[in-house]
């Protein structure tokens, strides 16, 4: 390799540490904000999963949407990624977690998706998607939420699902993101045999602490469907919270090798200089004791 081909090679690995530290930067913002907006979400869907814990454990009848149905012979599967790569092992993540989701499943998978990622990679994978939903994984909105919950809800209601559930990458720091499964609907916890025991040895005596008016149903058919869409919402910004940082991450350790990678280019450049030199050095000297 030339003199010349290293000064090329040099510049554009330095370009691509710019356009990656720039990168970078912006994730940082980014991560920044949806931090923020995760940090007023949480407490809010917190205590609405532990409102609808309270209902499903004291609340009386067989409301499918709350207590579910016999039978469950479809799961719908819906599974959060991001929009862009770049990412690091982000989205990679959350689909092995929802293949590995699917092949646990003996019954017939219903698969949702948002963010492209996920439309690449079952498209890719021959999977049929019953629904995509895309362009919005980096800046979530309520409105967004609310279209994707209605949309889950209405595939329980028509018995499309007999149960939804929800796949995506739970943020705990810039560096860590946990691939999380979430049962949406029917929206009464999992498992809670022993705790609902500890509680009735707690609470014994104790009356009901809902008085429901109009009546349970009525509320029930109008709260299920705002708890799906809030726990979509929260879902939603721990993804983008969680892709923000995977991203800053990944741009960091990208701007880092290309550092090091200029840093190498340039050392072998100057012994190449260095060796260009000393020739010449030792042909003039040749030439003048050839002469003299």
């Amino acid at each position: 390799m030339s003199l010349q081909d290293m000064k090329r090679q040099i510049q554009s690995v330095d370009n691509t540490a710019k356009m990656t530290g720039a990168m970078q930067t912006i994730s940082a913002v980014k991560l920044s904000r949806a931090r923020e907006r995760l940090d007023r979400i949480r407490p809010y869907t917190d205590n609405m999963q532990q409102m609808m814990q309270d209902i499903a454990s004291r609340a009386g009848g067989d409301n499918p949407l709350l207590a579910g149905r016999e039978e469950v012979r479809n799961v719908a599967v819906c599974t959060i990624t991001s929009d862009r790569g770049l990412a690091g092992p982000f989205n990679a993540q959350v689909l092995r977690r929802t293949m590995q989701f699917r092949q646990e499943q003996d019954v017939d998978i219903v698969q949702v998706v948002t963010g492209r990622k996920a439309v690449e990679f079952f498209r890719f994978g021959r999977i049929s998607l019953e629904e995509a939903f895309t362009g919005f994984s980096d800046e979530p909105s309520f409105e967004k939420a609310q279209e994707i919950g209605r949309h889950l809800t209405q595939l329980f209601e028509d018995e499309e699902a007999d149960e939804v559930h929800l796949v995506y990458n739970q943020f705990q720091s810039a560096l860590v993101q946990r691939a999380t499964v979430t049962r949406l609907l029917p929206a009464a916890p999992e498992d809670t045999d022993e705790e609902e025991d500890e509680e009735d040895g707690e609470e014994e005596g104790r009356g009901a602490p809902f008085e429901f008016i109009p009546d349970a149903e009525v509320i029930l058919e109008r709260l299920v469907p705002k708890y799906v869409e809030t726990l979509i919402f929260r879902a939603l910004f721990e993804s983008a919270a969680g892709e923000h940082g995977s991203r800053m991450s990944a741009m960091k350790s990208a701007t880092d090798a290309a550092h090091e990678m200029s840093e190498d280019l340039k050392q072998q450049m100057n012994k190449a200089r260095q060796a260009a030199i000393t020739q010449e050095i030792i042909e003039i000297a040749a030439a003048a004791e050839a002469l003299g």
